[in-house]
């Protein structure tokens, strides 16, 4: 779990990337503490990603952490933050089945 953070919170972004999308991989294996610690570090990265890759995978994972029922309103607060206008459509849409799903 520690390595998924440190790859979550690296600076670099194709390592962000690999590890939101190891995080996805793995939903059905996390327990629920494990599961709204990575939906806390993912918000909180998503949050402030620049790259839209990388924040791509970060909202992918959650939606597959809401799928797995580790998600809720409070959660995924900080992803209001986001600035919609300077994102592709597409993230977006997951940013808006996100808030809206909560």
């Amino acid at each position: 779990m520690m390595e998924l953070i440190r790859g979550l919170v690296s600076s670099d972004a194709r390592d962000r990337e690999r590890s939101a999308d190891r995080s996805a991989d793995w939903v059905s294996a996390y327990s629920e503490v494990d599961g709204k610690m990575l939906t806390a570090v993912l918000s909180v990265c998503a949050a402030s990603e620049p790259s839209h890759s990388a924040l791509e995978a970060q909202l992918n994972a959650l939606l597959a952490l809401g799928a797995g029922g580790f998600t809720d309103e409070r959660s995924l607060e900080r992803l209001r933050v986001i600035d919609r206008d300077s994102v592709p459509g597409p993230l977006r849409e997951y940013i808006d089945d996100l808030l809206e799903g909560e």
